[in-house]
């Protein structure tokens, strides 16, 4: 059944009086974990959170805005209808820090397990905001946008962060406690450089070692009925297995790989800290990261089945007698452009506030490393989590534009080069040499 026919018939079942409606549904499943989920994942509820997230009210959720905060105060509302508790600052829904000096939150709500393990779910709240486009600020424009420079972000992320929503309320409403507790996560500051994922693992809430898996959802509401991309199953097989009998149930179209864009979003930074991790998408399209990226485009019962779908592996990963192992992903490092250099940093770009307290000067800027990867040529010469980069062989990075300049500096490395970096550590310049490496993409077996 085409997911369209599906919304049309779940419509009519709603507007049916309650003991009828009641009557049809205990037919039609009962209350069985599934058949609870799909009761209470409503399209009319994806379609309505989704359209507020992405509205002209916010102005495209930009990291530290108050379009940004009003969506995190709504996402905070839900979770407490949903009676998820408050494990953030001071206990409240939000875990605060900084960007520069803007403030900006990640939304939190747990629903408590058995044993003190957890289950992350996840999806970035922000955008890219408002304004004329540029390819710093990730804002891309298309012409047939005309004058419009709201980037409502439909798509890219307010589908995610809805799916989220509904996965809170749903595993809620089921009302018994698993055996692992499940943390539902709203990241912040995705877009400038998977920021508020970043502040989460360096400041967990629960500790990482007692993290048994994470699911990110990004970009989950557009192209064809019923398909989806699930990446980083090769991380764990018993993630896979999950996956596997979810579907069973769900019954959606996987494509079930891994790609380059496996560390563009949330969850890389958790498979990075050893974390098994599943991420799910739906692709892009000619819209990403454009004006016209609107909730008109969304097909809100792809939302939906997804929602239950990643509901069901939550589930059933929370009631695993074992944590779910972990593993390398085989050739990732090719799958993210072998044949090419790579320095092996998370990085990100700073802000003018930022900048300026590291006392650079007006037409100066720098990028933060988020993270140094293990085995790579930044981490075998010394590089450091926290160090900001402000010249490459003697060169200053732009303040407009440090970020894609540094990427493109990398791009442009020989193997077999060695680079002069100097970096600000602990308010001091360093100077570090950096040796790239050709990385072999390994052969499939």
């Amino acid at each position: 059944m085409r997911l369209t026919a599906l919304a049309a018939l779940v419509a009519a079942l709603a507007a049916l009086p309650a003991p009828a409606r009641e009557a049809i549904e205990e037919c039609l499943g009962g209350n069985t974990p599934f058949a609870v989920i799909r009761r209470t994942i409503r399209l009319a509820d994806c379609e309505e959170g989704l359209r507020y997230l992405a509205s002209d009210e916010l102005q495209g959720r930009d990291t530290g805005s108050k379009g940004h905060a009003a969506a995190a105060k709504w996402v905070a509302e839900q979770f407490e209808k949903s009676s998820l508790e408050p494990v953030g600052d001071d206990q409240t829904y939000f875990q605060n820090w900084k960007w520069g000096k803007r403030g900006t939150m990640n939304v939190v709500g747990f629903l408590p397990g058995k044993t003190d393990e957890v289950v992350v779910v996840g999806a970035h709240l922000d955008h890219v905001g408002m304004g004329a486009p540029n390819p710093f600020s990730g804002r891309m424009h298309n012409r047939k946008a005309g004058d419009d420079q709201i980037f409502n972000g439909a798509d890219d992320n307010a589908s995610g962060s809805t799916a989220v929503v509904e996965m809170a309320r749903a595993l809620a409403a089921l009302g018994t406690k698993p055996r692992r507790g499940i943390l539902f996560i709203l990241f912040s500051g995705e877009e400038k450089g998977l920021l508020g994922a970043a502040h989460y693992v360096k400041n967990p809430i629960f500790p990482l070692e007692k993290t048994a898996a994470m699911f990110n959802l990004d970009m989950v509401g557009r192209n064809k009925d019923g398909e989806c991309m699930v990446l980083g199953a090769d991380c764990s097989p018993e993630l896979k297995d999950a996956l596997d009998r979810a579907n069973a149930q769900a019954g959606l179209k996987l494509a079930v790989k891994t790609t380059g864009i496996f560390a563009a979003s949330d969850q890389w930074v958790f498979y990075q800290k050893k974390v098994p991790v599943l991420f799910f998408t739906t692709g892009g399209h000619p819209e990403y990261h454009t004006e016209l990226d609107h909730a008109d485009l969304i097909n809100f019962g792809k939302v939906e089945a997804i929602a239950e779908l990643v509901s069901l592996i939550a589930l059933d990963v929370a009631g695993a007698k074992e944590k779910p192992s972990f593993q390398e992903i085989k050739g990732l490092a090719g799958m993210m452009g072998g044949g090419k250099p790579k320095l092996g940093v998370t990085p990100a770009g700073l802000d003018a506030d930022q900048a300026d307290e590291l006392g650079l000067g007006p037409k100066e800027g720098g990028v933060l490393l988020n993270d140094v990867m293990e085995g790579l040529p930044a981490k075998k010469a010394g590089l450091r989590p926290g160090d900001v980069v402000v010249k490459w062989e003697g060169k200053t990075l732009p303040r407009d534009g440090a970020l894609f300049d540094f990427r493109s500096r990398i791009q442009r490395a020989k193997p077999g080069s060695t680079v002069e970096i100097e970096v600000i550590r602990d308010g001091k310049r360093k100077k570090v040499k950096v040796t790239f490496e050709m990385e072999e993409k390994e052969e499939s077996k």
